[in-house]
């Protein structure tokens, strides 16, 4: 984990989301505030972190994942900058109080924040400015910067919301602000095109909302075929997992460790030979 940068010697970067914790428990119908509960989130986190061996960085998060970080040696580790809370989209994300990015460097771990923008909203300066300070103040540490980015409808009468256009300004504004940048999956791909032929960093794709996993690997493979550098999932690769149920209702722990071992293994590995095939046929 000591290292200040993303690399990948197969040329793509894939990353694998254990920060979403608060999603996470509540898609398995977890009272955080139980200590019993906090434990359980902790060994399924452990068992999700087995699939470190087919992915290139991990993200953790502060309050759930963080003790984790020591039992993966071979993966870069990305710490998340903004507290796992609902945000409202058109406000500026909550930053972690006491978890600054000289923390995440004295931890060689790399900064990731989870950004929703639109050009048009009220906020869009601000925003702008806090990515600017973050990102000088990691170039000043040496440590990479992820900005994971996501458009959002601001709901304006005088103006049509449209995800191709306004991902494209949206990118266009922010490009220079982040040592890597996540997406949303353009619509087409021509617009995919567009979008990497406007940066000269790293472009990931996301899963969106209502993905599951075959639909997201289609999208992955055009988004591939048309620039694209790699993924950022987490719960689409395990998305049946509130289904691992003991006759009692508790969970399945061992019923997860086979469904990792097997039907999500097989997905990243998947996911990386679409990768890999995809940057062959470019070059």
């Amino acid at each position: 984990m000591r290292t200040a940068h993303l690399q990948s010697p197969a040329g793509f970067l894939a990353i694998l989301e254990l920060d979403n914790n608060r999603l996470l428990a509540e898609s398995l119908g977890l009272d955080l505030s139980l200590t019993d509960n906090l434990e359980l989130l902790k060994e399924i986190n452990r068992r999700l972190l087995t699939l470190s061996k087919e992915v290139t960085g991990i993200i953790f998060d502060p309050i759930y994942t963080f003790d984790l970080m020591t039992e993966v040696q071979k993966n870069v580790a990305i710490l998340r900058l903004e507290q796992d809370k609902e945000n409202l989209e058109a406000s500026l994300p909550l930053l972690f109080p006491n978890f600054s990015l000289e923390e995440i460097s004295n931890n060689y771990a790399l900064a990731k924040l989870e950004l929703y923008y639109h050009p048009s909203e009220s906020k869009a300066a601000e925003k702008k400015q806090l990515l600017a300070e973050i990102r000088e103040y990691s170039q000043i540490l040496k440590i990479d910067f992820l900005l994971k980015l996501k458009i959002f409808d601001p709901k304006q009468a005088d103006q049509a919301f449209s995800l191709e256009s306004d991902q494209l300004t949206a990118i266009q504004e922010l490009r220079s602000l982040s040592d890597v940048l996540i997406i949303q999956n353009p619509p087409d791909p021509l617009a995919m095109a567009t979008i990497i032929s406007e940066v000269d960093v790293p472009c990931l794709v996301m899963a969106d909302g209502q993905d599951n996993y075959e639909q997201f690997k289609e999208k992955f493979r055009m988004a591939m075929e048309n620039g694209a550098r790699g993924y950022c999932l987490g719960s689409v690769l395990w998305q049946e997992i509130a289904n691992f149920r003991l006759e009692d209702q508790s969970f399945d722990l061992s019923g997860l460790e086979r469904y990792l071992a097997t039907t999500v293994r097989d997905r990243l590995i998947e996911l990386n030979r679409i990768a890999s095939e995809s940057l062959d046929h470019l070059s």
